[in-house]
């Protein structure tokens, strides 16, 4: 799915560097962080045997830690990728926290809202039978980046003449059903053939915002592609 090159610009980890320095600008970027990515840490913990609750506890204290100690302040694109760091803050989190200081901060300072409609789709999720902490941890991330990409399409989609044709299309952005083209050029009054070829400038598109988001969280380009090449393991396992 994923393919092709680029350069590497130097805005790579911008995100991450601008959360590192004093200010509001850098809590607002540090909060949008941890905001798009505490999925994957909550899926790590409730595979991880945490039911609910403490799993919801463990991800607010860690986060909390995060903004409290500055720990953003040593992290840098030389460090690899954030995905990696992230997790393993997270175990070493664990390691120093007790269960006793948990309940503690329960409920207390927290630092992303888990309690709207969207924290409920990943709060409600089971893990999934037969799979390691680490490989459901991989496989929330990769889901948060792909969402986030399909957001972001979804948005360049917003004018009233491309709105309703990227909702018909939507569903052909990740599969392979081509006989449902047929289903959807009847319902765009189009041509089989002419859904195709839009399904295809879209999937092409989408494949570019992926990338896009998956930059901004290593640290070189070969990071870069390698992150890339997990990403798609992960998606076709």
């Amino acid at each position: 799915m994923i393919s092709g090159s680029a350069d590497f610009p130097q805005t790579h980890w911008s995100l991450v560097l601008c959360a590192r320095e004093p200010g509001e600008q850098s809590r607002q970027a540090l909060e949008l962080l941890l905001k798009t990515y505490w999925p994957p840490l909550f899926a790590f913990l409730r595979r991880d045997g945490h039911d609910p609750e403490t799993a919801k506890d463990l991800v607010q204290g860690f986060l909390a830690r995060l903004l409290e100690r500055q720990d953003l302040a040593s992290v840098g694109p030389d460090k690899g990728r954030f995905r990696s760091y992230l997790l393993a803050g997270l175990r070493n989190y664990l390691v120093s926290e007790t269960r006793r200081e948990q309940a503690l901060k329960r409920g207390a300072g927290a630092v992303v809202s888990l309690e709207t409609e969207e924290a409920g789709h990943v709060l409600a999720m089971t893990p999934a039978p037969g799979l390691s902490p680490e490989a459901v941890y991989d496989r929330q991330w990769a889901r948060t980046v792909l969402e986030r990409a399909l957001a972001r399409l979804q948005a360049e989609h917003e004018a009233p003449a491309r709105r309703e044709t990227f909702e018909v299309l939507q569903p052909a952005l990740v599969g392979d059903d081509h006989d449902g083209y047929v289903r959807l050029a009847a319902r765009l009054s189009w041509t089989p053939g002419a859904v195709a070829v839009a399904v295809h400038r879209l999937r092409r598109r989408l494949r570019e915002l992926v990338r896009e988001e998956v930059r901004e969280t290593v640290g070189s380009a070969a990071d870069l592609e390698a992150e890339l090449r997990h990403l798609l393991a992960v998606w076709e396992s």
